[in-house]
């Protein structure tokens, strides 16, 4: 809600207009419903058209329904509601429902009281200055609507009250169950002595009671609460003829003290009544909105612009911090860059002063920085073949079958060797001339070659080649190893090898061994030039 508001207050012979800063009232004018009142409104708006208007309705012509609807939520709900206002009020612009209250039975039904102005024609007029002068139109409110806040805020208790306000306009009754509205009519005092005023209030509130039996609000025997508001001894009067003639209880409230609580002036409520009930809007009395969306499109694009307004000087002033923030930060760096340097520079001199009461050494500092990385260098080779032994021995423990006659472990960068004494002279050659340079990327890979035959073989060379594949691929299963290469199998299974022996063989006290050779490589862990 904006800090300054424009309140109206519009019945069938003026208009109340009053400029509300926060909860107080500024000032106000009244327009007569007639084209000098119209031109002066014009004048009055354009004077006050940044601000937004709320306007209360005090209509002759009101239709009140009470319906029940099954219960439902979200958009199911405002398209019921719909159906039912098309249904009862197709005609009229200005219509609403106000939720009531919910059954407590199995369905949970939910009781609405439509709304809506049967006649807006003394609207018609004051809706044509806002819209030319496009100013933003909040809502429009019954002003019954605004009464059960009233009674609210008082604390009357009583389960059916007939509220019985004199303004301006005539006298206003307004029946509530339960602090909540059902219905509400208008009768004009224009006519009225005063003299006949008692008299007047007794037959229009008969006239309302029957109304509300014939509608079922009431029975004959619900007993009704009369509440007077009162800014003048007439009141008193009036509800003790009420009470004598009609025998209903009859509750007489200060309005005027009330008004001081609310924060208006109580001269000014007797005065204009209807100020109370603007007042009682300021104060965020808001009920259910009337106006159709066609009326309230300025207010809603005005709230839009607002909205991006705001958004934008919140991202005006976040991006401002963040750049204080980075510039203080940049500074801090700055003086914490120059504080080390100016330490560093310190610590240069402290060393230059102690180094020269140094002793001088027989060793170069070249030359011990070359001892350095040469014991490095000869560091990567403290590795011993314990990972493979255990690697081996968790592969033969699934294949016991196996035994091994021969195993030959190394590291060389180039895993293409052989084995044999040549090709093994030549890595190592290769791998000292390559450790001695400035710079290397080379890798020591453990590799080995393993030499192994099937304990106990009867001759049975399917059952050899499959034991070997078990032993191969419970190797590869390992994850430390990278590669493994049969260079032997036991017996020679391709189409081009000669056959030889005989079929005596069977007999044969010595047979010939299933004999195969394995090479393993394992994944590099080591650098060259690296701490192992």
């Amino acid at each position: 809600m904006a800090i300054a508001k424009l309140i109206l207050c519009a019945s069938n012979h003026r208009l109340i207009a009053g400029v509300w800063y926060g909860t107080r009232l500024h000032f106000y004018e009244t327009f007569e419903n007639n084209d000098e009142g119209y031109d002066a409104f014009d004048r009055f708006i354009k004077e006050n058209n940044n601000l937004n208007v709320y306007m209360i309705a005090d209509a002759i012509e009101e239709e009140y329904r009470v319906e029940s609807l099954p219960h439902t939520t979200g958009k199911a709900r405002d398209e019921l509601i719909g159906r039912k206002l098309n249904q009862f009020n197709r005609n009229n612009l200005f219509r609403t429902a106000q939720f009531i209250s919910q059954d407590k039975d199995k369905r949970k039904d939910d009781n609405y009281l439509f709304v809506a102005l049967n006649n807006a024609d003394f609207l018609q007029g004051w809706m044509s200055v806002i819209q030319a002068n496009l100013v933003p139109l909040v809502g429009l409110y019954l002003l019954p609507m605004i009464s059960q806040y009233t009674v609210q805020q008082m604390k009357l208790m009583a389960p059916n009250i007939l509220l019985c306000e004199h303004l301006s306009s005539g006298l206003r009754q307004t029946y509530l169950s339960n602090g909540r509205l059902r219905m509400s009519r208008l009768a004009s005092l224009t006519d009225v002595k005063p003299s006949q005023k008692a008299y007047f209030y007794l037959v229009e509130i008969e006239k309302t009671r029957l109304y509300l039996i014939s509608q079922r609000f009431i029975t004959d025997q619900t007993e009704l609460q009369l509440v007077l508001p009162s800014s003048d001894e007439n009141s008193q009067v009036i509800g003790k003829s009420i009470s004598q003639e009609q025998g209903m209880e009859c509750r007489i409230v200060n309005s005027l003290a009330y008004a001081k609580n609310v924060n208006i002036a109580p001269e000014l409520v007797a005065k204009l009544p209807e100020l109370l009930h603007m007042q009682l809007l300021a104060n965020g009395n808001i009920p259910d909105n009337l106006a159709p969306e066609q009326l309230t499109k300025s207010y809603r694009l005005n709230n839009v612009r607002q909205g991006i307004n705001i958004a934008t000087l919140v991202v005006g002033f976040l991006g401002l911090f963040i750049a204080g923030y980075h510039f203080w930060q940049a500074t801090q760096h700055v003086d914490e860059l120059a504080r080390v340097a100016s330490e560093t520079q310190q610590q240069y001199q402290r060393y230059d002063a102690v180094a020269k009461d140094f002793p001088s050494t027989p060793i170069a500092s070249a030359e011990l920085k070359t001892a350095v990385e040469i014991a490095q260098n000869i560091q990567q080779y403290n590795q011993t073949p314990k990972s493979l032994m255990l690697i081996l021995s968790s592969a033969l423990e699934h294949v016991p079958e196996i035994g091994i006659n021969r195993l030959h472990w190394l590291q060389t960068s180039n895993t293409s060797i052989d084995d044999t004494e040549k090709s093994v002279q030549e890595t190592n050659h290769k791998s000292i001339v390559s450790n001695n340079g400035s710079k290397t990327n080379s890798r020591l890979t453990q590799v080995a070659f393993l030499n192994a035959e099937l304990l106990n073989f009867g001759g049975d060379y399917r059952a050899a080649l499959f034991s070997l594949n078990r032993f191969v691929n419970q190797l590869k299963l390992n994850p430390q190893v990278e590669q493994v290469v049969v260079l032997q199998e036991p017996v020679n299974v391709s189409s081009l090898a000669n056959l030889q022996g005989s079929t005596l063989d069977e007999n044969t006290s010595e047979r010939t061994p299933a004999v195969f050779k394995l090479k393993i490589i394992l994944k590099p862990t080591v650098e060259t030039g690296q701490q192992p």
